[in-house]
């Protein structure tokens, strides 16, 4: 046996190329070793470059990790965490093999496990089927959606290791009991795309790409599209959907498509909807009806990709006959993002372009008002060249790098500089809208999409006679700098402005900050309810919970309900050293007159919030003295000796919020007057109850 250490890179590489089993290695009739096993390695993948793993060796670490007892689909999500580099620790079993693996590169990784896991059974082993333990290959490949790596199929038996009768078994998970063959396990690269052998090019990932075991050849009795496609391939490729269909359509020149695309209601996904067909359009007459998820069309994966990719799909396939794989929903499972579209644009003028162009363009503007429309007769060339970009203005996006001299569009305007925005109503840019109606319908999305500058360049190329561009001209790097100085500059004022002392006599209060305010009193009550005091339950500030509208502080108009008050004309209030009655004799003494407030308005308010529940007798009173105001009912007086719950856990200045499950806020005296005379048995009050931050210093002894 031998532990090593393996580090895997794969940078330019969709995968690290391994596919796992937790299965079992008996190292004698009565000991076994259980854990997690490389089952197979993906041909020229960073697994099989390394030289230094091949099918049978143990994981016992990943990146640090001890994965000897995890579950295989932990360790599949250890290695999607991993991103680009794992490290790996190896036990190797069968030295052997690593010694000949030098000999022979090729039986690295995948003739290793084209050996170890699909040679025939032998007679003597027959007795020693369906042992071992359970587990199911699952491939290392990160990405959304069943990709290249995943290790399908193996069936119950035991794979016999040659040195020191080392048996090496694991169970895969097969509906039929029959021996696999190298067909069943498909680990090809699954990234680029490659021919069908009628010449078409599609995605490697494709349906039509799809590899069938033996018995799914002999059971498919279709012949291949020149897509690849067969409805086996499909059902394959596209297991976990329901209801597939393919649908074929001969496109006609002078007739729209009547497409309109929609992206997945939840904008953490990606999917292209069927959002409506035009009536007068060449799917009006075929199997497809909106809410269908298109899955492929012509080879290309549409699958897990924005709605807008495939739009621009739709318009570059080649050829007049269109085949697209889609999967019908149930009228109640939720996905597209808006509801059907049911009227499109009258397509009389540019019978080409689908409802998707023309929402495209129209809000090209409502996001770009300063854009602009510019027309470029086309006469052999247009003299522009274009670039993907990035500007501190708008972002990325396709940018006019250069003009030639003396050129049409230099002519019309176009500008170095200049952010592409269209050509022809072919957008080169799509920024979010939401819930926008056209002619009685709602289109929305929340994607960006940009071409990238080789399809912009085509965009042009292809466009002929008169191009009709819509550009936006953009400040220069240095006049953006300049704008942003300007505007720092100016909150820095406002900063330093806000920072100078008010006058207490006129200064508003701000949340969060403490205020100093002067207050117009002449001998007049202020007249508001405070709570707070050592004896109190409110301990760490004074609080007003009641402003009575005949006092001075109504007047004043500044003071709200909740503001803590932390001095009294420039005496500190240390409620933890002070009695509840010399709290209140605070704002029972008349001043002459002014007195000077500072104040703490807290935002949110700090409050305790709780609860009261009693049975009240018939004709026996509450003990309560109340003062409604905007926040409920403030207890302005408790009548000790009523109810033990009220005399327990009420107190002067707490604030009922519901009485009986009815809200108190704003209402009049004579409405709560009549809630709580009227009430019988049992009571229910929701209490609100100042408890401010401590923000004044205990005094010195």
């Amino acid at each position: 046996e031998l532990i090593h250490m393996v580090t895997l890179d794969k940078t330019g590489k969709k995968s690290f190329g391994i596919c796992i089993v937790r299965g079992e290695v008996k190292d004698s009739p009565n000991t076994k070793t259980t854990g997690i096993f490389i089952k197979g390695i993906v041909p020229d993948s960073p697994a099989h470059l390394c030289g230094r793993l091949k099918v049978g060796d143990r994981i016992l670490s990943l990146n640090g990790k001890d994965v000897r007892h995890s579950t295989e689909q932990a360790v599949i999500d250890l290695i999607k965490e991993a991103d680009f580099k794992i490290d790996l620790e190896i036990q190797t079993y069968d030295k052997s093999e690593d010694q000949q693996s030098k000999a022979d590169p090729r039986s690295n990784g995948y003739m290793q496990a084209k050996n170890k896991f699909n040679q025939e059974q032998t007679p003597n082993n027959t007795s020693g089927m369906g042992g071992g333990g359970g587990g199911q290959g699952m491939g290392m490949n990160q990405g959304a959606g069943s990709g290249p790596g995943m290790g399908m199929g193996g069936m119950n038996r035991q794979t016999t290791m040659q040195k020191r009768n080392t048996t090496f078994t694991a169970s895969m998970r097969q509906k039929q009991s029959y021996f696999a063959d190298e067909d069943d396990e498909d680990t090809r690269d699954m990234t680029g795309r490659i021919r069908t052998e009628s010449g078409n090019e599609i995605d490697r990932a494709s349906a039509g790409n799809c590899k069938l075991n033996k018995q799914e050849k002999d059971r498919d009795k279709e012949q291949e599209d020149e897509f690849g496609y067969t409805m086996a391939k499909i059902n394959k490729r596209y297991n976990m959907m329901k209801d597939l269909r393919r649908v074929e359509v001969q496109r006609e020149a002078s007739k729209p498509l009547g497409l309109a695309l929609a992206g997945h209601k939840d904008r953490q996904k990606m999917a292209c909807f069927v959002a409506g067909i035009d009536a007068n359009g060449v799917l009006a007459s075929v199997d497809i009806k909106p809410g269908d998820e298109i899955v492929e069309v012509n080879g290309n994966v549409l699958k897990n990709r924005c709605h807008l990719n495939a739009s621009a799909v739709f318009k570059n396939v080649e050829g007049d006959k269109l085949v697209m794989i889609t999967s019908r929903r149930k009228p109640n499972d939720e996905g597209m993002c808006v509801k059907p579209i049911k009227k499109f644009p009258s397509s009389s003028d540019e019978p080409r372009h689908t409802l998707i162009s023309s929402l495209q363009t129209k809000f090209l503007f409502d996001q770009f008002p300063k854009a602009r429309t510019v027309k470029v007769r086309k006469e052999g060339f247009l003299g522009i060249m274009v670039i993907y970009g990035k500007h501190a203005e708008v972002g990325n996006g396709i940018f006019v790098s250069d003009l030639r001299e003396g050129s049409n569009a230099e002519a019309a305007g176009v500008k170095v500089g200049d952010m592409l925005l269209a050509v022809n109503q072919d957008v080169t840019l799509e920024s979010n809208y939401d819930d926008v109606g056209v002619e009685g319908t709602i289109f929305s999305t929340s994607y960006i999409y940009y071409l990238s500058p080789s399809q912009a360049t085509g965009l042009l190329k292809r466009a002929e006679g008169i191009v009709t561009m819509i550009l936006l001209t953009l400040k220069s790097e240095e006049s953006i700098k300049a704008d942003k100085e300007a505007e720092e500059k100016k909150k820095e004022e406002a900063k330093k402005e806000a920072e100078k002392p008010q006058e207490p006599a006129t200064a508003e209060i701000t949340p969060n900050k403490k205020i100093l305010i002067e207050m117009k009193v002449e001998k007049k009550p202020m007249g508001v309810v405070v709570c707070g005091g050592k004896n109190n339950h409110v301990r760490t500030g004074c609080v007003i919970t009641h402003i009575y509208p005949e006092g001075a502080v109504a007047a004043d108009k500044r003071l709200q309900i909740y503001d803590h008050i932390c001095d009294v004309n420039g005496k500190a209030v240390h409620v933890d050293s002070m009695t509840t009655l010399k709290v209140h004799q605070l704002f029972h003494t008349t001043y002459e007159k002014t007195v000077t407030l500072t104040v703490y308005r807290a935002d949110p308010p700090e409050l305790d919030k709780f609860n009261v529940e009693f049975m009240k007798k018939s004709g026996k009173e509450l003990g309560l003295s109340l003062s409604p105001n905007e926040r409920g009912c403030t207890i302005a007086d408790v009548i000790q000796g009523q109810y033990p719950e009220i005399d327990n856990k009420l107190q002067r200045g707490d604030v009922i919020t519901k009485f009986n499950g009815d809200a108190l806020e704003g209402l009049t005296f004579q409405v709560c007057y009549a809630l709580f005379k009227g009430a019988n048995g049992k009571i229910s009050m929701e209490v609100n109850r100042p408890k401010p931050t401590l923000r004044t210093e205990a005094p010195k002894p």
